[in-house]
């Protein structure tokens, strides 16, 4: 994806955080202070924020979008000084490359972000992180994020629903529900991402069959959508207007949006499914003090709050709610977020790809 089309939204957060107060400014003293402090919150103390500013860098190893990443990392390196370098792929991709990295002892990534339990575990099985200790203040404001003492995290609940080009579909005809989009009217025009893609199409898949209907996805593929191998790539098509409608994560859309793209989001009535993405630092991290000051940093109010101008449901509760375009989401706690938790998540994810695959045709 070009350069051009991220940073639109990395301006927009930068903006936001400055003049909210937090940016940084949320770090004492800013780059040179002698600790990390944002919000009131301590980060990283002396050593480990001079540690990690004398390394400089770090890699970070994504399965996230880029330009939700690109404002994420930018937003960073402003309030510590610290570049940081994307390496991002679909989530199915990402894991190849980092179990590969990882039998060979050359895991290059610092922190690791992806989606998926089935994902998580393996990777956490195959020797790719180290524990993290989360500073105590940030531990106490994230509840049960933290995982396995610290080896991972959840770093946000990322929202997928669907999106449209309103460049192609005028408001009034819009579809606003998922039921909308068995409409033989949509035949050829619609889109979804192929299941084994990541942790996303398997809770969206897990939705659809739990929550909307057993033979929902029956109907929808009678439609005959365009089966795209990512999010990056179906995204792009829609903002063309090669696809009118496509399911979607609410901060892919998002991002495209700030970049210019004519695409609306939707809040359908029947809910939206939600799904974490987990953090954590690489068990050869390169730099591994800033790995450790970015991965404490993605659960401050600061990162936080980015993570819901961006549309996902934060693991805070003191950052607010999320929103798409000038409708906000239901708070967390309504019903309307589907959530299946990493144990019906990994009872189903198997046999709901091989359910998918048999109604779709797919054979990719």
């Amino acid at each position: 994806m070009k350069a051009g089309r991220t940073g639109a939204l990395a301006a927009s957060v930068l903006l936001t955080l400055a003049v909210a107060g937090c940016g940084g400014g949320g770090a004492t003293g800013g780059a040179d202070a002698t600790a990390l402090v944002v919000g009131g919150e301590t980060i990283a103390d002396e050593k480990l924020y001079s540690a990690a500013k004398d390394e400089g860098s770090l890699v970070f190893y994504t399965g996230g979008s880029e330009q939700s990443e690109k404002a994420v990392t930018e937003a960073f390196t402003k309030a510590t000084g610290i570049d940081v370098e994307i390496v991002r792929l679909a989530p199915n991709k990402l894991t190849e490359r980092i179990l590969a990295e990882a039998g060979a002892r050359k895991l290059g990534a610092d922190v690791i972000r992806t989606s998926g339990e089935d994902i998580i575990l393996s990777l956490a099985k195959a020797g790719a992180f180290q524990k993290l200790a989360v500073p105590a203040a940030v531990k106490a404001a994230v509840g049960d994020a933290v995982k396995e003492d610290g080896l991972y995290f959840s770093g946000f609940d990322r929202v997928y629903s669907f999106a449209y080009n309103n460049a192609v579909i005028p408001k009034d005809q819009a579809p606003k529900n998922w039921a909308d989009l068995l409409d033989p009217k949509w035949q050829g025009k619609l889109s979804i991402v192929q299941v084994g893609a990541g942790g996303s199409t398997a809770a969206l898949t897990r939705f659809q069959f739990d929550k909307i209907g057993e033979d929902y996805l029956t109907k929808f593929a009678a439609n005959k959508p365009r089966i795209f191998d990512s999010s990056a790539g179906q995204t792009d098509a829609l903002a063309r207007g090669e696809v009118a409608v496509a399911t979607m994560p609410v901060a892919t859309g998002i991002g495209s949006i700030a970049d210019g793209a004519p695409i609306t989001v939707a809040v359908p009535a029947e809910g939206a499914v939600g799904y974490p993405f987990y953090v954590g630092v690489g068990a050869q991290a390169p730099s591994p003090a800033a790995a450790k000051v970015f991965a404490s940093w993605l659960l401050s109010k600061d990162a936080q709050k980015i993570a819901v101008q961006q549309g996902d449901y934060p693991v805070r509760k003191d950052v607010g709610t999320p929103k798409a375009g000038d409708v906000a989401f239901p708070a967390a706690d309504s019903g309307w977020l589907y959530r299946a938790d990493a144990k019906t998540m990994l009872a189903h994810t198997a046999e709901d790809a091989k359910r998918w695959r048999e109604i779709f045709g797919y054979t990719g």
